[in-house]
């Protein structure tokens, strides 16, 4: 290892040790971030399951969240509302027990853990100082800050790379993506086409362990959770996938539009996948990247996956990494609709370049089969 990247490592270390020790300092506030919602539905689902979704009754209960500290967020009543699938509120049903300043606390450390595992299983047999520009990048600070689950979703994509040759095991651990299922259309269409039936069939298991646990609490939360999902992409998000472009439309045109929109952005990411199949790096780096422009709904923190993906192909230039991170942060704090130009640029350029279609030099070395 050269001098320059020995020190570069030293580098990325301490700022990924200043992300772990970020949410044990005295002056990190969790209520400023998604935590309370979760907390919220983690508090309903075992007290008053059948109103999870009903944002009258989330109101009141994050109220007792935040001690009566009211959020604000764009057409919300006043609160952060719990909107995620039910299966998260069971997840932060024993951080919730903590409290809310500790139980979020441990919730933020939970995502990161959980993102580190998930990129050190991608990478594996390749050294582990690989994961560190993924980890210690923008993306992974606005997760933090957030206190949102993308690294969860990360460690279920982790986890299904390294168990790749055998294929109801990897998509077993892809049950983890579905804490945020928005966020892997593509990788569930490209299953599909490559008619990989052993991983769809773990895929499924875990889904439907996930689910029946739920409905027996609430036999009508899937139904609620689709109907209010539709309050999040709104004109003044900070949206940053390419479906928030149909809000510009009249409202009764933008449900088709954001289908169309969304169908296009899929179909678009499994083209410069097809480019590299014969290289599982690329093609995943590009499906899990991807993921994010073709979701109906994507927030700056959810860039941290797009950290992941060049952490798995392995062979992004330092550029690029500095390109990330600071769209990353010119998504999380401009107006609208600036984060969704910035966003949908930033991962098309990923995906375009993964796929190699913009240089003539040969493929980089495929993955072993094994893995």
């Amino acid at each position: 290892m050269s001098r320059w990247r020995w020190r570069g490592n030293i580098a990325l270390l301490g700022v990924a040790l200043a992300f772990t020790l970020f949410p044990l300092l005295p002056n990190d506030d969790v209520i400023n971030s998604d935590w309370p919602a979760f907390a919220t539905g983690a508090r309903l689902i075992v007290s008053d399951p059948s109103h999870l979704y009903d944002l009258n009754v989330q109101k009141r209960v994050e109220g007792d969240v935040t001690g009566g500290r009211v959020l604000v967020t764009l057409g919300i009543s006043g609160i952060l509302p719990f909107l995620a699938p039910a299966w998260v509120a069971l997840l932060a049903v024993p951080f919730e027990a903590f409290g809310t300043n500790i139980g979020g606390r441990l919730w933020i450390l939970f995502g990161l853990a959980s993102l580190g595992a998930g990129l050190y299983l991608a990478i594996r047999p390749r050294s582990p100082t690989e994961i560190l520009p993924g980890f210690a990048a923008v993306p992974t600070a606005l997760m933090m800050l957030n206190a949102q689950l993308d690294g969860v979703v990360a460690l279920g994509l982790g986890a299904a790379i390294a168990l790749w040759s055998r294929p109801f095991l990897a998509g077993l651990a892809l049950g983890l993506t579905l804490m945020k299922p928005q966020l892997v259309l593509p990788l569930g269409v490209a299953l599909i086409l490559a008619r990989k039936w052993r991983v769809i069939a773990g895929w499924a298991t875990a889904g439907a362990a996930l689910l029946v646990p739920t409905l027996l609490l609430s036999p009508n939360w899937v139904f609620e959770w689709l109907g209010q999902t539709r309050s999040t992409v709104q004109t003044g998000s900070r949206e940053i996938d390419l479906a928030h472009f149909a809000v510009a439309l009249p409202s009764s045109l933008q449900g088709p539009a954001l289908a169309v929109i969304t169908a296009i952005a899929i179909a678009g990411v499994l083209v410069l996948a097809w480019v590299r199949r014969d290289q599982l790096q690329a093609s995943a780096a590009i499906i899990i990247a991807g993921g994010i422009v073709a979701a109906p709904h994507a927030l700056p923190a959810d860039l941290v996956l797009v950290a992941f993906a060049l952490v798995v192909w392995g062979r992004a230039r330092w550029y690029e990494w500095l390109g990330l991170s600071i769209g990353a942060l010119i998504a999380a704090l401009a107006a609208p609709p600036v984060p969704a130009v910035v966003g949908v640029a930033l991962v098309a350029w990923v995906c375009v370049r993964a796929s190699g279609v913009l240089t003539s030099k040969p493929p980089g070395p495929v993955l072993a089969s094994a893995r």
